[in-house]
């Protein structure tokens, strides 16, 4: 007999059946879906220091996602669309970063032809107000930089009616009060026919938004 063999054997463990995922909500950014690309590669902002474009947009069955690209030129020059302040702190001397003001953050908003409307500072609890249905939603996406270039994207649900989406941008901290640009909601339309849903999307076991066959 050795030392473990007169210790009695756990009970075999009962575990629960894990409850069922909800659906998988119709207004994110699909994930089992490979988009079409569409050219919409537009200067927004321009001027001797600073520059504002759209990229091209990648449309799918459920909406479509823009690049925005920001450059400033200046020796030492730095930007920040998200509205942070930097301090120096000398006791641990480092440069921290902080929330700054929020009117002086970079402003994105869509506009559709029938007038819904959403823009990246609004607030909500999306899965308790948004309605889908009557709805848009616009959402910041990836992206990143910092100094003088900035480079991020944001998706919009749904799809647009016909007649011209307007994407509007306002940025106080620089000085643009608004600018606009248009694109053609037909034609983002057109594109999403060409992108393809691979299988359902779905929320597998273990959490997070998956797309699974």
């Amino acid at each position: 007999m050795t030392f473990f063999d007169d210790f009695p054997e756990p009970a075999p463990a009962h575990l629960a059946e894990p409850a069922q995922a909800p659906p998988r909500p119709t207004w994110m950014k699909p994930v089992a879906a490979l988009p079409a690309a569409m050219a919409e590669n537009a200067i927004i902002v321009r001027d001797e220091r600073l520059a504002i474009s759209i990229g091209g947009l990648s449309v799918y069955p459920s909406g479509f996602e823009f690049s925005v690209h920001i450059r400033c030129r200046g020796d030492g020059d730095r930007i920040d669309p998200l509205g942070h302040r930097r301090h120096r702190d000398y006791m641990r001397n480092v440069s921290v970063r902080e929330p700054g003001d929020p009117s002086q953050d970079l402003r994105v908003g869509v506009l559709f032809a029938d007038g819904r409307r959403a823009a990246s500072n609004q607030r909500r609890h999306y899965f308790s107000e948004l309605d889908p249905d009557k709805e848009v939603v616009l959402l910041s996406g990836s992206g990143g930089g910092g100094g003088t270039s900035w480079n991020m994207s944001y998706w919009i649900h749904p799809l647009p009616p016909e007649g011209p989406v307007t994407i509007v941008m306002s940025w106080l901290a620089e000085g643009i009060t608004e600018a606009r640009h248009e694109i053609d909601g037909a034609a983002v339309v057109a594109a999403a026919g060409q992108a393809v849903q691979l299988w359902p999307e779905e929320r597998p076991q273990g959490g997070g938004w998956v797309g699974t066959p």
